[in-house]
């Protein structure tokens, strides 16, 4: 965090160090949540066979698509509660809290009538037949129950990481994530099949809405669901900064999820697995990221409440450098290692996974290191256009992948993802976000960008030298070089991407942390 926030007030101090512990509590809920996906995905797999696991990805991708209809208002009950808790309006907090949750539970009625129509219509679209029919229509209707029960579960957890909880919503997220994986992985050593995993899904989700409700009332016990606090004026007000997040929602689940429905509708169902594959080594890389850009983002517009201007757009640059060199780790030790580690994961029967993974990787990368302009245009209610240009970015994802699929397979979807991306986030969304906030570009690419890519370039160069030593035929030699790996861009992002404060604050904390664990030995 810049200096100029620093303040020798113990309640500045406390302030300051919230975000950290969120993105420490949001790292361990992602670890946990990484190692479950990464551990159950070979088992559903080679347990639930291509065609069905296809089925699953297929249906749950689908299903997800009803999520849109929250129509982006998480998106502003993040913002506002962050704005009235920065304020000290509690009168403003409730009284969102319980508009906002009224229209959860709307939609969430919503959503159960459209999955009774959809367990009639998905399966002759996607010409599913035979027994795999029966299967599918009740596979469609358990996960969409669960989606409806998951809109008033997710708007708590807002709540709470909004008030920078990020702890207890990370705590729901494990317990209900250790809960399902194990039940899965017992109904499946049972020999039973999707139907039963679809089961323990739905009941996952309903375990999420239980503890949500109770964590909010546990740690806000000032805060009041009643629907006498609701009003109209605040519906309002939610849904009118909402509609430009929800078109950038619609956008993002264009560019981010509907390669799945590409591929069963244009290709094949079983070729959704190959793909899902690099897929889901996207999905986690992109957790990754938004675990630690979530509590920024809180801070954000916090201080945007607070009418810091200057502190606002020093806080901004400082989370872009750190979400751009964490991005650029990530997305280099894949690409060095992703045909190892998708071989060790999964097996040898995916080669074509890796080649989706390079295309992938390039567009996610250079996204996701600018996520805080995201959360910077939100803050600044300054989100109108991003709206339009991620709902256009979607689309013409949309449009590329059909026409690519049909032409290029595989890798045509993952070309029809990968270019839109790349034209948003290099020729458009960076000079809106520098010009609503007013920095200039020459000092967001000095202070943001050119540490972090100058570490990325060596780093690559690096590996590439050494390529010859790349293996890797079992899991220790690859922990052993992505641990080289992580050594070495560690060194030159300390070097050439962080700033004086940050390598202070850096060695601060592994000073402290070598006393803990050798002075408790002492």
């Amino acid at each position: 965090m810049p200096d100029s926030l620093a303040s020798a007030n113990p309640a500045r101090a406390q302030e300051q160090a919230s975000p950290l512990r969120s993105v420490l509590s949001n790292w361990v809920g992602l670890f946990v949540s990484a190692s479950i996906s990464l551990i159950l995905t070979p088992i559903l797999i080679h347990g639930l066979g291509d065609l069905y696991y296809g089925m699953w990805v297929l249906a749950a991708t689908l299903l997800d698509s009803y999520g849109l209809l929250d129509f982006g208002v998480r998106n502003a009950l993040f913002r506002f509660v962050a704005v009235y808790k920065g304020a000290n309006q509690r009168r403003e907090l409730n009284a969102t809290l319980a508009s906002g949750f009224i229209i959860a539970l709307t939609t969430a009625a919503i959503v159960f009538l459209l999955t009774v129509v959809s367990v009639a219509f998905l399966p002759g679209f996607f010409n599913v037949e035979g027994s795999s029919r029966h299967i599918f229509r009740w596979l469609v209707a358990m996960l969409g129950t669960g989606v409806a029960f998951a809109f008033p579960a997710q708007f708590l957890g807002t709540y709470l990481c909004a008030c920078r909880r990020f702890d207890l919503f990370n705590f729901t997220v494990i317990l209900s994530g250790l809960l399902r994986a194990g039940l899965i992985i017992l109904v499946l050593r049972l020999h039973y099949g999707v139907i039963a995993v679809g089961a323990i899904t739905f009941g996952a989700t309903v375990l999420s809405f239980l503890l949500n409700l109770y964590l909010v009332h546990r740690s806000d016990p000032e805060v009041s669901l009643r629907p006498s606090l609701a009003e109209r004026a605040r519906v309002k007000e939610l849904l009118s900064f909402s509609v430009y997040a929800f078109l950038g929602n619609i956008g993002d689940h264009l560019r981010f999820f509907v390669d799945n429905i590409v591929i069963g509708r244009v290709l094949a169902i079983a070729l959704i697995t190959p793909f899902n594959i690099a897929g889901r080594l996207m999905v986690l890389m992109r957790q990754l990221l938004l675990s630690l850009a979530s509590p920024l983002s809180g801070v954000m517009s916090e201080l945007q409440g607070k009418g810091n201007e200057e502190d606002l757009r020093s806080y901004f640059l400082h989370a872009t450098r750190l979400t751009s060199i964490l991005s650029f780790y990530v997305g280099l030790i894949l690409l060095v290692n992703g045909r190892h580690i998708i071989t060790l994961w999964v097996g040898h029967g995916y080669p074509e996974s890796y080649l989706l993974l390079v295309v992938l990787i390039v567009g996610y990368c250079i996204t996701l290191a600018q996520h805080p302009s995201v959360d910077l245009l939100m803050a600044k209610h300054s989100h109108q256009p991003r709206g339009w240009w991620t709902l256009a970015e979607g689309l013409a994802n949309l449009i590329l992948s059909v026409i690519l699929a049909r032409r290029y397979g595989l890798i045509g979807i993952a070309l029809g993802t990968t270019i839109p991306m790349l034209v948003v986030q290099i020729f458009v969304q960076p000079w809106y976000t520098l010009r609503a906030s007013g920095i200039s570009p020459r000092r967001y690419l000095r202070e943001a960008m050119l540490g972090p890519f100058i570490a990325a370039a060596i780093f690559l160069a690096v590996c590439w030298l050494f390529r010859s030593t790349q293996t890797v035929v079992s899991f220790p030699r690859l922990f052993l070089s992505v641990a080289w790996q992580s050594v070495v861009f560690g060194a030159l992002a300390y070097l050439f991407a962080m700033k004086g404060e940050e390598r202070g604050r850096l060695l601060a904390g592994m000073q402290k942390l070598t006393s803990i664990v050798f002075g408790s030995r002492a």
